[in-house]
Order: structure tokens, then C-alpha cells, then sequence
């Protein structure tokens, strides 16, 4: 009898075992699923963030172009800002230089 009872023990043991084991399993099989989730989201911000980083790659290289043209047209403008200076400048000159006619020069 001692070995019926024995074999009983060893059978109800298994039965544990077998069971607790399922549930590891069922636990193991969340865990693998909550990390493919994990593993989805991750992979969709890193997609997300390398995107960002190429728009502001484009980004600034549109900001230098766009800075570069505006240097070029600021230097044109001087250019010619200085070049109506230079003309003002002799038209005034032309004036000051100018014969009066016989009248004083001065405020009239």
C-alpha cells in the first residue's frame, strides 16, 4: 500500500508541475506578445525619429541657401546703394561748383 500511496503522490506532483508549467507558459506567451508590441512601437518611433532628422537636414540646408541668397542680395544692394551715393554726391558737387550768375552764394 505504501507504494500505491507513493505512486498516487508522485502522479498528483506531476499533475502539479504540468499544471504550474502551463501557466508559465501562458505567462511566457504575454510576454513575447507584450514585447512584439514593444518591438512594433519601438521600430515605429525610430522610423519616426529618422524622419524627423531628414526634414531637418532639409530643412537647413534650405536655411543656408536661402541665408546665402540673402547675403547676395544684400551685397547687390550696397553696391548699389553706394553707386546713388556716388551719383548724388557729383550732382551735388555739379551744384556747389556751379557758376552763380553773379548772385552771392549762401541762403537767398
Amino acid at each position: 500500500m505504501d507504494v500505491e500511496r507513493t505512486i498516487e503522490f508522485i502522479l498528483q506532483m506531476q499533475a502539479k508541475a504540468e499544471t504550474r508549467m502551463a501557466k508559465v507558459d501562458e505567462r511566457m506567451d504575454k510576454a513575447d506578445s507584450r514585447m512584439d508590441k514593444f518591438d512594433k512601437r519601438l521600430e515605429a518611433t525610430r522610423k519616426l525619429v529618422e524622419t524627423g532628422m531628414k526634414l531637418l537636414v532639409r530643412i537647413e540646408k534650405k536655411q543656408i541657401e536661402s541665408k546665402t541668397d540673402f547675403d547676395r542680395r544684400m551685397k547687390e544692394l550696397v553696391e548699389a546703394q553706394s553707386k546713388t551715393d556716388q551719383k548724388l554726391d557729383r550732382l551735388i558737387n555739379s551744384w556747389t561748383k556751379r557758376p552763380s550768375n553773379g548772385h552771392p552764394r549762401g541762403l537767398r
